[in-house]
């Protein structure tokens, strides 16, 4: 606990401080976040024989991330959508090369979900940091995530009995699930006020990430489970591996984006 309390205190600043200045400090964050977590995500897969082919992975991780940082400077967004069509040519084309006949369709597979899961969907946290000037939006999304994990945790860690999903994850429990949801509902209300969303797409937010970031954990447990490993790496001491930090935002990130542009800001 010592160690996971220091990790944050250090880690938490630099963080907010990027997603509060933007720029290229909050592009080269994103990066890093997500190549350490597709490569441990890739090595969960070999933990399972399977063969990804990493290089493509990585490089159209990193393309998929620039590509849209660049393209909200030059409103090159439809384009965006054409990389991931790129991508997918280029892993069958590199499979060529895994030599694993055999295997292709799983080695296919695995690659091209490792671009979708962590390239694709990391990029969609530049998309909404773009939408303020100062990431008031992205802050919203983090506190409230944070404030989510932080409870469902402490909750479900003291007084959880009920299991939530103990096939996937054991130690998740529906008693922490559900004060998670309601803490994201009332730090959706305070953090909104700051953010200047209307009460009630606050508390619609509030309601999307209660349930979303949840299932978004839950979703990295199954992966872990199916591959047979606690965490998905140790690069953060106390904490695991980064993709273990990122799991509840992976999935939240687009929901909250496309909340944002078709009905907030419409």
């Amino acid at each position: 606990m010592l160690r996971r309390l220091l990790t944050v205190l250090v880690a938490a600043p630099i963080v907010i401080a990027c997603v509060y200045f933007g720029g290229i400090a909050f592009l080269i964050l994103i990066l890093a976040l997500a190549i350490a977590s597709i490569n441990e995500f890739y090595n969960m897969m070999k933990a399972k024989d399977f063969h990804p082919a990493y290089w493509v992975g990585n490089f159209f991780t990193v393309i998929f991330i620039i590509f849209a940082y660049y393209a909200l400077k030059k409103h090159w967004e439809p384009a965006h959508s054409a990389m991931l069509t790129v991508a997918a040519v280029a892993t069958m084309l590199a499979t060529l090369w895994l030599k694993r006949p055999k295997e292709a369709i799983v080695d296919i597979s695995v690659t091209l979900l490792g671009m979708i899961y962590i390239g694709w969907f990391f990029s969609y946290f530049l998309f909404i940091r773009a939408l303020t000037d100062r990431g008031a939006y992205i802050l919203f999304m983090m506190f409230t995530v944070w404030a989510l994990d932080i409870v469902a945790y402490l909750v479900g860690s003291k007084f959880g009995k009920h299991k939530l999903l103990p096939s996937v994850s054991p130690n998740k429990s529906v008693e922490g699930a559900i004060a998670g949801f309601i803490v994201a509902l009332i730090a959706a209300a305070v953090f909104g006020y700051f953010a200047g969303f209307a009460l009630e797409h606050s508390l619609i937010l509030g309601a999307l990430i209660g349930v979303v970031a949840q299932l978004s954990d839950l979703v990295e447990s199954l992966i872990k489970r199916d591959a047979g490993v606690k965490d998905s790496g140790n690069l953060i001491p106390g904490h695991g591996g980064v993709l273990d930090r990122m799991d509840s935002f992976i999935l939240t990130a687009p929901v909250m984006y496309y909340y944002l542009v078709w009905v907030i800001l419409k």
